[in-house]
């Protein structure tokens, strides 16, 4: 929970006469809010955690030119949105990611305790904002056009907000959002074009970790699409249930004894964690896009060095 009004202007006047423990006070608490930010605008939780620690060396750098008419919240958004946009400027020299690192439900949860009120006009709720389809196109956005529809789509910010975020106009705002939402809108339908429950979910989940641990590859099947892909960077991506189907059957995927299978949650959607016969951390597989009907239309498989994070709690 963040401070109160009257909490927060004592911790801003103290911070700004040179207290450091009041500094951490008053900003500590927007810490994973700030880095669920960065890790939509970058796509990678690494860079995202740097982000956060150069977002809280500017602030404190800055402190003294802190309105306190403004919110602490949205002084530190904009600090740590103009960070993301270097750092995305300064990507064309190192590559893009291959692709979007996983996030762990558990640093959701905490952020979701201190997260701004979301305008339930917000154009995707806040597990569609995380959902790696969706962060998967927002990467291809110029760096602008990304603040611009994180900030109006999944956070709910007005059109003068963001303006006022970003140093420029109304139109422009909404001209760059109009961009980005053309490039995104077939990825992830808004919000009220899902209805998708959580406990169908958790049912889904507990299907597919069965029928792994009975080396059972027509259950595994009979859970997707016909046209299901399996994205497994960086080696090559899978397209229809039956080449998935095929490459369950093989060795190197270690189905049943070779590899154990754990729940586990990740971007708001059910996750399978695998497990070597030694204990050792193997892969996590995100069980994303999922229809109506209950069938898997996408999977993404990564590797993870924290693949205790993303376990299922309880």
């Amino acid at each position: 929970m963040t401070a109160s009004n009257t909490d927060e202007r004592a911790l801003v006047a103290s911070a700004q006469a040179g207290d450091e423990r009041a500094f951490m006070a008053l900003v500590e608490p927007h810490r994973r809010v700030l880095e669920v930010h960065a890790y939509r605008m970058l796509g990678s939780r690494h860079d995202a955690e740097d982000v956060v620690q150069e977002t809280l060396l500017r602030a404190w750098r800055s402190l003294e030119r802190f309105e306190r008419r403004a919110s602490v919240s949205t002084w530190l958004y904009r600090i740590a949105t103009n960070a993301c946009l270097d750092e995305i400027e300064r990507r064309p020299r190192r590559g893009e990611p291959l692709a979007v690192d996983p996030f762990p439900d558990d640093k959701l949860a905490e952020a979701a305790l201190v997260a701004p009120v979301v305008d339930p006009a917000a154009r995707y709720a806040a597990r569609e904002g995380m959902e790696l389809a969706l962060l998967t196109a927002i990467q291809r956005l110029p760096g602008r056009q990304r603040a611009v529809l994180i900030l109006r789509d999944v956070l709910g910010w007005t059109g003068p907000e963001v303006a006022d975020l970003l140093d420029t106009t109304v139109a422009a705002v909404n001209g760059a959002l109009q961009r980005a939402r053309s490039a995104t809108e077939d990825v992830v339908p808004a919000r009220s074009a899902r209805s998708i429950a959580r406990t169908d979910d958790r049912e889904l989940l507990a299907r597919y970790v069965d029928a792994w641990e009975r080396a059972d590859i027509d259950g595994l099947v009979a859970l997707l699409r016909d046209d299901a892909v399996l994205s497994m960077p960086p080696e090559r991506t899978l397209v229809g249930a039956a080449a998935i189907g095929a490459f369950w059957q093989t060795r190197a995927c270690g189905l049943g004894a070779l590899r154990s299978a754990r729940r586990a949650w990740s971007n708001g959607a059910p996750a399978v964690a695998f497990y070597e016969a030694d204990g050792t951390p193997h892969r996590l597989l995100v069980l994303a896009g999922r229809d109506a009907d209950g069938q898997l239309g996408m999977m993404y498989a990564y590797a993870v060095d924290d693949l205790d994070a993303f376990l299922e709690r309880g």
